[in-house]
């Protein structure tokens, strides 16, 4: 090789090999060095649950981006009650913010974009639980000299969505007795645990519904009340099932009961890999509260640490004559979950700073 090409070789190699490197330094130039620091400090305020220094950073009104483009409005209040959800007695969550541009707007403002990992953790042991990816965009301004968030944009998690399409479509083949469309449903080496502790694997959970489908004519409704994703790539989902109907014999059936299922993606489809159904125990408590407004809020911010104990589904009512006196009849997988959540010793402080008057009368309840 002549000497003139290999040196023109080498150039080419080293401008190949610096070339990463000098993309990495140009965008992290182009970069807004303030907006940065502002994306640090909101995620070191995050990951130490520090709810008054996260409040600082947002300004009055904060518009929320919806998925069609449209911003719905909110409040600095609305900000708070979902860091109060976040930040629970139980569990916390935790964030990696990297900033990946940021873009001057006419107004004064910067629209900040970043990609976002984090998972939940439990507070007492440690354990990381559902991991999430995404990306946030924060449109900033300053008000008062001070940089402040006045726009947000989530997308994240979007397996929530996903798995909520599945169960729609295994309640609507379900409902239409589709059993081709419920076999793809499935994995092939599925395991189903009935209420009793009998199980049904592979094709044979197709079987059961094809014969359950010859002897019963019933509608399934299936609520979905949590969804978790794993670090194995997996999503153990939950929630609730109500079927009614007639047997082939014409006996009226009304049936429900619990659900925990695991399913995982196979080909790019979310399929079940067990499915496991126990009973359904209700709980009811009711109490006087000193306003039903300010106490459902705090029932309301108490959602995550309600669903993580294992609370599948909570209905709230007040006495006809009497808007003060709540009733809350919720829905479990076993009775010990209800009978933990209660004796939580957290549990009666948080109810009497949120209004409630006098000692809850609670009941635990099994169908028969």
């Amino acid at each position: 090789m002549k000497t003139s090409n290999l040196i023109f070789v080498m150039a080419r190699l080293l401008t190949l090999l610096l070339l990463p490197a000098f993309v990495a330094t140009t965008l992290a130039q182009g970069l807004n060095t303030e907006a940065v620091a502002f994306t640090k400090t909101y995620q070191t305020a995050y990951n130490k649950g520090d709810r008054p220094t996260l409040m600082t950073l947002f300004a009055d009104n904060v518009g929320w981006v919806n998925p069609d483009g449209s911003v719905s409005p909110g409040s600095k209040a609305d900000v708070e009650a979902d860091f109060v959800r976040d930040f629970g007695e139980t569990a916390g969550s935790y964030m990696e913010f990297t900033v990946v541009s940021t873009e001057a707007q006419p107004d004064g403002k910067v629209k900040i974009g970043t990609t976002v990992t984090g998972y939940d953790f439990v507070r007492k042991t440690g354990a990381k639980l559902n991991p999430t990816a995404g990306t946030y965009e924060m449109l900033i301004g300053k008000v008062g000299g001070q940089w402040k968030i006045s726009q947000v944009k989530w997308n994240m998690n979007t397996i929530g969505l996903e798995v909520r399409d599945l169960v729609k479509r295994f309640q609507d083949a379900f409902n239409r007795e589709d059993v081709a469309t419920l076999k793809t449903m499935f994995t092939t080496d599925a395991v189903r645990t009935a209420t009793d502790g009998t199980t049904t694997k592979g094709a044979a959970i197709v079987d059961f519904y094809t014969k359950g489908f010859v002897d019963d004519d019933v509608t399934n409704v299936i609520s979905l009340a949590s969804v978790s994703p794993q670090f194995d790539g997996s999503v153990i989902f939950t929630g609730t099932y109500h079927l009614t109907g007639r047997s082939a014999k014409g006996e009226r059936i009304v049936r429900e009961g619990a659900y925990s299922n695991t399913a995982v993606k196979e080909n790019g489809q979310w399929k079940i890999s067990r499915n496991t159904q126990s009973k359904l125990v209700k709980a009811m408590v009711y109490h006087k509260v000193a306003d039903y407004a300010a106490w459902k809020k705090g029932f309301d911010r108490f959602y995550n640490e309600r669903m993580l104990a294992g609370e599948l589904n909570a209905e709230v009512s007040t006495l006809a004559d009497d808007p003060n006196t709540v009733c809350i009849i919720s829905e479990w997988a076993s009775p010990d979950a209800p009978k933990a959540f209660f004796a939580r010793p957290d549990l009666a402080e948080t109810m009497r700073k949120d209004g409630v008057i006098g000692k809850p009368t609670m009941l635990i309840m099994s169908k028969k």
